[in-house]
């Protein structure tokens, strides 16, 4: 048996909601029907139901809250160029904060991002630094973590004039308290200078990872 109601207005009876239907019954809103939810109205999913959605969501317009975020976020550079002495590993003293969502980087004493209470994930991390105008120079690039080598993606041995630029990028599992720093190592035999203007350091948390 099968009938139409049609009506202006549903409401729910004092003191009750309003039920449509039982458990696994379907409700099919028809093609370019609309359901309108007035200003300051909600749709309300509860706790343990899945919204499915196989078709378009259209937010042009809307107020987006509650996504996760790619912070805690920062973003460092050097304000004068940096001093490295041959054969030993040099924590790159970043000093000028671009910015650092959740002022979790030290730029003032330890030179190393700590992650936050609560913000333990998967981050991605990146630098890189403008050696000298060399020859016959090995250069190193590294990110440690909780004060151990951690990610030792950029290690090359130059051996022309041009002045060599490195970048490293890695993926690293970080809980809360882990801290993360870069170093550099050269073995010029010499001192030389990282160049200020070509050095950075930065980094997020993955998203929904």
């Amino acid at each position: 048996m099968s009938s139409e109601v049609k009506a202006n207005k549903l409401s729910p009876a004092t003191g009750t909601d309003v039920t449509l239907g039982d458990a696994s019954d379907t409700f099919t809103l028809p093609a370019s029907a609309t359901i309108q939810v007035a200003s300051s109205g909600e749709i309300d999913i509860a706790s343990g139901a899945t919204l499915d959605v196989n078709g378009t969501i259209d937010l042009t317009g809307a107020t987006k809250t509650g996504f996760p975020g790619n912070t805690p976020s920062w973003n460092v550079t050097l304000s004068g160029d940096f001093s490295c002495t041959t054969g030993s590993y040099h924590k790159v003293q970043f000093d000028t904060e671009v910015w650092d969502t959740d002022s979790a980087y030290d730029s003032t004493t330890n030179y190393r991002f700590t992650v936050p209470v609560g913000e333990g994930g998967k981050y991605l991390v990146t630098g890189g630094v403008r050696w000298p105008t060399s020859t016959s120079k090995s250069y190193y690039l590294e990110f440690w973590k909780n004060g151990a080598a951690h990610d030792f993606g950029a290690r090359r041995y130059y051996s022309t004039g041009a002045a060599p630029v490195f970048t490293n990028t890695a993926i690293l599992d970080l809980d809360a308290s882990d801290y993360c720093e870069m170093y550099v190592v050269q073995g010029s035999g010499g001192t030389v200078s990282l160049d200020a203007s070509n050095a950075y350091f930065s980094g997020f948390k993955l998203a929904g990872v």
